[in-house]
């Protein structure tokens, strides 16, 4: 509208609300209260400064204000602004004295200024003036023979790829994002490489600096206590560690940040040339880029990454694919290949290849791999059944690529709707025909006595079905009817078809000669209960607090006491130690969960840890489980603390290093074990004191203050663990209102577990809510809010009187 203008009153309530708007949902993570009140009186003083100045645009801004205390035809105005008022400022004094449990805000800088200077493999690097050696030798090379300096820029990404898979993507990721499948157990995650903002931004002796020192060469604004990563000049060379950088920007199409623009220019040309020949790439050399490193170069599922998987890649060569929607025992549909890889298995190194948002291949490249797997084939399964001798090679693989496509679906039909009637007659089925593999719960602890392998001689362990976030092609989100009833399908497809090359049978009662015939409706029923047992787990959270409850009188002495069941639960991701070695590659326990008890006196956590064996060497049905390239060992659990004074809640945060602290800030770690049948040996606590990463845990021989016991039940150690709140000796108090770090670790023996080999969790907070102070919580904010008002009928009187 012509000569429309924003007066001075309204431009500063426009300021304001921006403001409050930037401050509240602009700045992750989410500003604390008191910093956001702090900012928002700043942002007031300076919207009032800024009108003050001037004389003119102060007169304007007064004028509302002064005719809203004055005028009488603002009665009404006058009066909602005089009870409103009161109410925020009352409202807002209240949401910060009242008790939360929110964890303490950790500002940490991604990126902190390196050191000037670096010593690492016996020499003194100059990190303001480092180069990649590697690359420059490159380049070098190709401004003589651009051949050789191509060949030898191939070799050194290549020998960079084998050392990323072989230590790097199981927590960066297949797709170099930061989310490899035990990446999500760390806080913070790893760094994503396919981010444009963060590793082209960077000098490549930037990263030789992170990966050769890792987590512990962090200054404290980049809260090393928390970092994961690995101090890497302890297992690699200064050459792997170029070779991997080299190897991280050309995975992505980057190129470092570098000074001189000749040089820049060079590396920039290279980089474009790589693209150009990618972007192009389909079939048999799209499978050699992405997909080798894991499944071999001939398909056989024995890439260079393979040994350190569970489970193990594909086997393209014999025809048998787990994940399907074919009838019985045809091949897969094009379609059930091109959704794996889209959209990858959950609990699994494969990632989704195509995945909304961080896609590295397009929805024909994907398409173009599928003849390359079928290619793989060894068994003539694939081939049409015209194919003649000629048509194959002298290693038996099919040349052609007009290979067999299925399109058979198995029915859904008669599916019986989700009800408490349907699961508690799928739960009768389930223990009839599912029990012995999957346990009467379906945490996956065989109950049969068998020891399972797959077609290929691995050893393989049932799903534990409590676990829904580790289910694979048959998981969908279950917020909403209609992904619940898409996610039952899937179960009951999977019940139907079996999973090829597993254990795991078909039940269709239909199919000739089946063993493990079950009916079309106890198969919806079976479905239905499985659906249900999604409940009985707790997903891991990212960074949950773990919350204490109150008791009056004596804590629990046993792991069944039904107060238990009161205290807040926190479930926590369990990741392996690839950090240290003995570092482990494959665990089975993903997950703990914690409950928490305390009294005047004492302390107490539940831990509860889903685990298909009860570990104890010499017990007979186990050890007759026991996989016959692993060791036996006690399974363990243990939880970890800072010493009284090795760390810092507020009001900036610092702790000891997770992986047992370090010289400064020793840590306590209350230990179980599970003992043994053969030899005798009683499960028993006991204390262990740490002091760094690279020392030995010390076992405090005299003190018994520590009282703990574990009980195993189909498929899950439950653990109790109790201690005075306050029991000396350096440890720190368990004080009411204080947000105190803690960690977690589990043994798990029958998988060889003993020492560093084990799964742990990163530092989580722990707090005991303190008892409510009524006239802090509520009287504070109400006698502030009457003191508003008040001055509010003050400043209108005298305004009125003024005027």
């Amino acid at each position: 509208m012509k000569g429309f203008r924003v007066t001075a009153f309204w431009q500063a309530v426009i300021v304001a609300l921006v403001a409050y708007l930037l401050f509240k949902y602009a700045f992750p993570p989410v500003l604390p209260k008191t910093l956001m009140v702090q900012y928002m009186v700043i942002t007031l003083i300076g919207i009032l400064l800024y009108f003050a100045f001037d004389d003119e645009k102060w007169e304007e801004f007064k004028a509302p204000l002064l005719a809203t205390l004055r005028d009488d035809n603002k009665a009404v105005v006058r009066w909602a602004l005089l009870i409103a008022t009161p109410l925020i400022v009352g409202y807002t004094s209240y949401d910060i004295v009242k008790p939360t449990n929110d964890a303490p805000v950790e500002l940490r800088q991604v990126h902190p200024a390196p050191p000037a200077s670096l010593k690492v493999f016996g020499s003194n690097h100059d990190l303001a003036t480092l180069e990649n050696p590697i690359r420059e030798e490159i380049l070098t090379t190709l401004a003589g023979d651009e051949q050789a300096g191509w060949d030898k820029y191939d070799e050194v990404v290549l020998a960079g790829r084998d050392i990323y898979y072989q230590n790097c993507f199981y927590c960066h990721g297949d797709l170099l994002d930061g989310q490899g499948h035990y990446g999500h157990g760390f806080n913070p995650q790893p760094i994503d490489f396919q981010d444009p903002t963060i590793i082209p931004q960077l000098q490549e002796a930037f990263l030789f600096w992170r990966i050769a020192t890792g987590g512990p060469g962090l200054p404290k604004e980049g809260t090393p206590w928390n970092s994961a990563m690995p101090v890497w000049h302890e297992m690699l060379s200064e050459e792997e560690i170029w070779q991997v950088i080299t190897f991280i920007f050309d995975y992505n199409g980057q190129v470092p940040r570098i000074w001189d623009p000749e040089i820049s220019k060079q590396v920039t040309g290279m980089k474009d040339r790589v693209l150009a020949k990618r972007n192009d790439m389909m079939g048999k050399q799209l499978y050699q880029l992405r997909c080798e490193v894991c499944h071999g170069e001939s398909g056989a599922g024995d890439g260079i990454a393979a040994d350190l998987m569970y489970p193990k890649p594909r086997d393209f060569s014999l025809g048998l694919f787990k994940y399907k929607t074919s009838p019985g025992t045809l091949l897969p549909r094009d379609e059930d290949l091109f959704n794996t890889i889209k959209f990858g298995l959950p609990g699994t190194a494969m990632p989704g290849w195509g995945m909304k948002g961080r896609a590295l291949l397009s929805d024909a490249q994907i398409e173009s791999l599928i003849p390359v797997i079928k290619g793989f084939d060894i068994t003539v399964a694939w081939p049409p059944e015209e194919a003649e001798d000629e048509d194959f090679d002298d290693d038996g693989f099919y040349t052609k690529t007009d290979f067999q496509q299925i399109t058979e679906k198995e029915p859904l039909t008669g599916q019986i709707a989700y009800s408490e009637e349907s699961i508690a007659i799928g739960k009768e089925a389930f223990i009839k025909s599912c029990k012995e593999c999957h346990g009467e719960a379906g945490r996956g602890n065989i109950t049969s006595g068998k020891k399972l392998e797959d077609d290929w001689g691995n050893r393989i362990w049932p799903r534990d079905l409590t676990k829904p976030w580790t289910w694979r092609a048959s998981q969908s989100q279950p917020s909403e009817e209609t992904e619940r009833d898409e996610t039952v399908r899937a179960i009951y497809t999977r019940l139907s078809i079996g999973i090829p090359g597993t254990p795991m049978p078909a039940h269709r009662a239909i199919e000739e000669g089946n063993k493990d015939p079950v009916s079309l409706e106890d198969r919806w029923h079976i479905a239905n209960y499985v659906y249900s047992l999604r409940f009985n787990g707790v997903q891991p959270e990212d960074g949950p607090v773990v919350t204490g409850l109150k008791l009056e009188g004596a804590l629990p002495d046993s792991v069944n006491d039904d107060r238990w069941q009161q205290a807040p639960a926190a479930t926590l991701h369990l990741v392996p130690n690839i950090i240290k070695e003995e570092r482990l590659f494959t665990p089975l326990n993903d997950a703990v969960t914690v409950r928490t008890l305390y009294n005047q006196k004492e302390i107490a956590f539940l831990l509860e840890v889903n685990d298909r064996t009860e570990s104890r060497p010499g017990i007979d049905y186990f050890t007759d489980l026991q996989d016959e390239n692993l060791e036996m060992h006690p399974d363990a659990v243990a939880i970890q603390f800072p010493h009284e004074t090795a760390y810092v809640s507020t009001p900036m945060v610092e702790k000891p290093l997770y992986r047992h602290g370090d010289k400064t800030h020793n840590t306590t770690i209350w230990y179980w074990n599970a003992g043994s049948i053969d030899p005798p040996r009683e499960p028993a606590g006991m204390l262990l004191d740490g002091k760094g990463p690279n020392q030995k845990l010390a076992m405090r021989q005299n003190d018994k203050s520590l009282a703990a016991s574990g009980s195993w039940k189909d498929g899950q150690w439950r653990v109790l663990m109790k201690r005075p709140r306050d029991a000396g000796n350096g440890d720190l108090v368990f004080n009411e209102g204080t947000f105190i770090p803690v960690s977690f670790a589990n043994w798990d023996g029958s998988n060889g577990e003993i020492g560093a080999k084990h799964t742990l969790t990163t530092w989580y907070w722990l707090v005991l809510p303190p008892e409510l102070d009524t006239a802090k919580v509520y009287g504070l904010p109400s006698g502030i809010a009457v003191l508003v008002f008040c001055a509010g009928l003050l400043l209108v009187r005298s305004q009125r009187k003024s005027a």
